[in-house]
């Protein structure tokens, strides 16, 4: 039976794939295929739009989801949605009979794994005992046999994997420090295990390893904040994510004239209209934009950060073709899905993301 297993290394640098400091991970793309440059995803390029875009093979224009900010606070309507407004792999798997499972480090399911079989956390509750990383979500040890479990039942053709632990390395400590390198080796340590796990089954499977975005460090400049600056009251609210934010322009006013205002802005290196009121403002590489509580090492969600790991591996006929298209462009994390799709045999529906199987 084919079987595709798919790793999202939550904010895992492309940078630290390497011979020395990951060498699973390495060998893994030696013996299959990397993209040298690594993949990419859109602004702003943070947790929830990422994983939906991988989970359902579309961009957030299409998903809905724009931000990982409502985490902390409900959005309002201009902001996009909470939960992503399109099927998932997990509903294709579902509809064609294969069976999945989903195991995250992560109480909210990533967005979009409720169509699985077997899902853990069971419910997005994470079971009391649980050991928890310093920002409250399950340790890679904690995933660890919860992941190893679903790998080992044969009728999963589909197993979604999340390690989360990377991501608060970096946002703690920041992502060159000593703290994040160590977190890097110990979960190729753990990827390589789960490779381990695979062997009796190699010929018939398709790994694939990503990040949902990259991380940088923050400068000493002070926070962006969009407000500061609004002379004109072009702009009445703005979310921000990290080095991105979504800026809301007030009714009637030009959004030529509001996105020129927003890219003289100090800090700010892009503007993007997403609507007839809304503008994604990226910032310029360590530039942060202002919020409540800011990361004391690293963040992402801006233009630097949007570069994704992009590794795929084993058995399979179909990972030499994936090898070598991802060696010649960066696939976006959207491209993902149409892919899984395209080697399992099912019909994901209408995408923005293209297969790499061509």
């Amino acid at each position: 039976m084919t079987r595709v297993v798919l790793l999202g290394l939550d904010g895992f640098p492309h940078r630290a794939v390497t011979a020395a400091l990951t060498p699973r991970m390495w060998d893994l793309a030696q013996r299959g295929g990397r993209a040298p440059a690594g993949g990419t995803t859109d602004l702003p390029s943070s947790t929830d739009p990422g994983f939906c875009s991988l989970l359902t093979g579309c961009k957030p224009a299409t998903h809905g989801v724009r931000t990982t900010a409502w985490r902390f606070a409900r959005l309002p309507e201009w902001a996009g949605f909470e939960t992503p407004r399109v099927p998932t792999i997990f509903d294709a798997c579902r509809a064609a009979g294969i069976r999945t499972a989903a195991i995250v480090a992560d109480d909210r399911g990533l967005l979009c794994t409720r169509s699985a079989d077997v899902r853990w956390p069971p419910g997005d509750v994470i079971p009391s005992g649980t050991p928890l990383d310093a920002h409250g979500y399950p340790t890679n040890a904690a995933v660890r046999p919860q992941l190893l479990l679903a790998l080992r039942e044969e009728a999963n053709g589909f197993v979604f994997g999340h390690l989360n632990e990377s991501d608060t390395a970096g946002h703690d400590e920041g992502p060159e420090s000593e703290a994040a390198r160590a977190c890097y080796r110990v979960t190729d340590q753990l990827v390589g295990e789960l490779l381990d796990a695979l062997a009796g089954s190699w010929t018939d499977t398709v790994i694939v390893i990503v990040s949902d975005h990259d991380m940088q460090a923050r400068n000493r400049s002070a926070p962006i904040n969009p407000l500061d600056d609004n002379v004109d009251g072009w702009f009445d609210e703005y979310i921000p994510d990290g080095g991105a934010a979504l800026v809301h322009v007030v009714p009637g006013v030009d959004l030529g004239q509001a996105s020129g205002a927003l890219q003289r802005m100090d800090g700010v290196e892009s503007c993007v209209a997403m609507s007839d009121e809304v503008v994604l403002v990226g910032a310029k590489p360590g530039r942060i934009f202002d919020y409540d509580v800011l990361p004391a090492g690293g963040f992402h969600g801006g233009p630097l950060t949007a570069r994704t790991v992009a590794l795929v591996g084993g058995g399979h006929p179909a990972v030499r073709q994936i090898a070598e298209a991802i060696g010649v462009g960066r696939p976006h994390l959207a491209d993902w899905a149409p892919t899984i799709a395209a080697v399992l045999g099912i019909d994901l529906g209408q995408v923005d993301g293209v297969s790499l199987l061509r």
